[in-house]
């Protein structure tokens, strides 16, 4: 009775032993067959072009068909056989292009074309060898489940109709009566050659595996996007093509991080921001959202930017425009103005600009200021004697051009130097501030008033011919005087009255030293005639 029990123990234990390696196989199977589908999204484009390559076989192969049919008179077999064979493998790469079902019913077709050929052939031996061909074939599709789903067909199909023409069933599959040697020497022959296919068809899976990852890792660089695009696991990044390409944009992206100029990448079509680096960031802030018109972007002041900038860079030679000067809002609202280069990249697709910015506010206020400095009297923040100069000029030329007359008066204060001994320089400088505001709110819009330094001034008047109106502008600044200026701080009360002498231009072969000498000279006669006086020059 125990070795009984005993011998119920072993065997059940020899039961779940082989119940636990069954799961353990199965699981791993399922395993293999899931990680083999993980790669068929990346690898469809090959299959999509491997069915068209198969299905335009499967109709040299029904040809084949009907081309031998005459040697045993096998036309309605070829036509039972091959042309649903044939209507399906157009069918399935109509609707199903690049799937696995497609590429299973593929190989199967290939075999039933094989099989096809064997029985029109009456089972010879030299028909089997279409079959070596097919599943050589098949490699393209680079999955071995397209070629173990072909051969067990194969397998299938001799197993059942070689059994069957044992039976007289008029099918043929061997010529000869031996049948299961016969289909033992198949099998044992064919199974090293399609293991061997098998091998191959993994290689090169993996090859064209690493080669669309690396053609996606290119399109992303090509548009810019090196920051997205999906995760690459451990095991792919050890591939040679895979790890060169990753470096390279890892590099490229390590450049545009370290470039201190804003950068930014956009996609032409879409006008879509692909990619901007921290030295953008820095100065106009992060773009939230990139999926938008970047005609609508935060940094332009009007809608249409963009598009104006690449219509103007398209007209320049080699789609380059450099330091296109444009204002600028960062992402806080502030104005900024900067000089813009942009450059299309037209030789891939999809079109890719790449748009730098420096910012000039700085600069610009430097030079303006500067500016400022050249053509603006420090104190009172009149036109210069330089910019005086510059505004003859134009006026010159516009006489000369246009005969448009103008005028110049010249103006010295009288009672200037007493104020300058009595109360000291400070209130000589708030003098002569006081009299600038009044000689700007003396004179026309159009017209300019500078200082040519100390207590002389100069007023320039435009588009004027007629004497009396140009004597009553000089009357009209002398009468700005009249009232007293009050010193800020003291109760003190000053009074500073001044002449003027005008000199109209007259001549074409004036020049404007001459113009100016003239009225200096008029000037010299108006104090002499006395205070608050105007004194025309003679007219040539």
């Amino acid at each position: 009775m125990g070795s009984v029990c005993t011998g119920f123990v072993i065997l059940d234990g020899v039961q779940g032993c082989t119940s636990g390696l069954y799961v353990h196989y199965t699981q791993m199977i399922f395993q293999y067959f899931k990680l083999e589908a993980s790669f068929d999204s990346l690898l469809t484009p090959y299959r999509v072009h491997a069915d068209k390559i198969m299905v335009s076989m499967n109709s040299f192969l029904m040809v084949v068909c009907l081309g031998i049919a005459p040697i045993r008179d096998t036309y309605l077999d070829a036509m039972l056989v091959g042309l649903p064979t044939l209507a399906l493998s157009f069918a399935f790469i109509y609707r199903y292009p690049g799937s696995l079902l497609t590429r299973i019913y593929m190989g199967c077709a290939f075999m039933a074309f094989t099989g096809l050929i064997i029985h029109q052939t009456g089972g010879d031996i030299e028909g089997h060898f279409s079959a070596f061909g097919l599943i050589g074939v098949l490699l393209y599709y680079r999955d071995w489940r397209t070629i173990l789903a072909a051969t067990i067909f194969i397998y299938l199909h001799h197993l059942f109709l070689g059994y069957a023409q044992t039976l007289g069933v008029p099918i043929y599959v061997f010529d000869d009566d031996r049948f299961w040697l016969l289909f033992g020497v198949h099998v044992a022959y064919f199974l090293p050659f399609i293991l061997m296919m098998m091998y191959l068809s993994i290689w090169l899976r993996k090859e064209g595996y690493e080669a669309q990852r690396v053609l996606s890792l290119a399109q992303q660089i090509i548009q810019g996007n090196l920051l997205g695009g999906e995760e690459i696991d451990k095991v792919d990044i050890e591939k040679p093509l895979i790890h060169s390409v990753v470096s390279m944009k890892n590099r490229l992206l390590d450049l545009l991080k370290i470039i201190p100029v804003p950068t930014v990448v956009v996609r032409v079509d879409q006008a879509k921001v692909v990619n901007y680096n921290e030295a953008w960031i820095k100065t106009l802030g992060a773009i939230s959202n990139t999926s938008g018109d970047f005609n609508k972007s935060f940094i332009w002041p009007k809608d249409g930017n963009w598009d104006y900038l690449l219509e103007k860079v398209s007209r320049q030679q080699g789609h380059l425009l450099e330091r296109f000067e444009q204002p600028l809002i960062t992402v806080d609202g502030k104005n900024r103005f900067c000089e813009l280069s942009v450059i299309l990249h037209e030789n891939v697709k999809p079109v890719m600009a790449i748009m730098t910015v420096e910012d000039i506010t700085e600069r610009r206020k430097a030079e303006h200021t500067m500016e400022k400095l050249a053509y603006s009297d420090l104190l009172t923040g009149l036109p210069n004697r330089a910019s005086l100069r510059v505004e003859l000029d134009k006026c010159m030329a516009n006489w000369i051009e246009n005969q448009d007359t103008f005028a110049v008066v010249a103006f010295d204060l009288d009672g200037f130097k007493p104020v300058n001994d009595t109360y000291g320089h400070d209130a000589g400088d708030e003098a002569l501030k006081a009299v600038a505001s009044r000689f700007i709110s003396a004179k026309r819009q159009e017209d300019m008033i500078a200082r040519m330094g100390g207590d002389e001034f100069v007023l320039i008047i435009r588009s004027c011919s007629n004497v009396n109106i140009i004597v009553e502008i000089a009357e009209r600044f002398i009468r700005s005087l009249a009232e007293p200026i009050h010193l800020r701080g003291t109760d003190t009360k000053i009074w500073v009255g001044t002449s003027a002498g005008v000199s109209i231009v007259s001549s074409k072969d004036m020049s404007i030293d001459m113009l100016l000498k003239r009225a200096d000279i008029a000037l010299y006669q108006a104090k002499k005639s006395g205070n608050n006086s105007v004194v025309c020059a003679e007219i040539e």
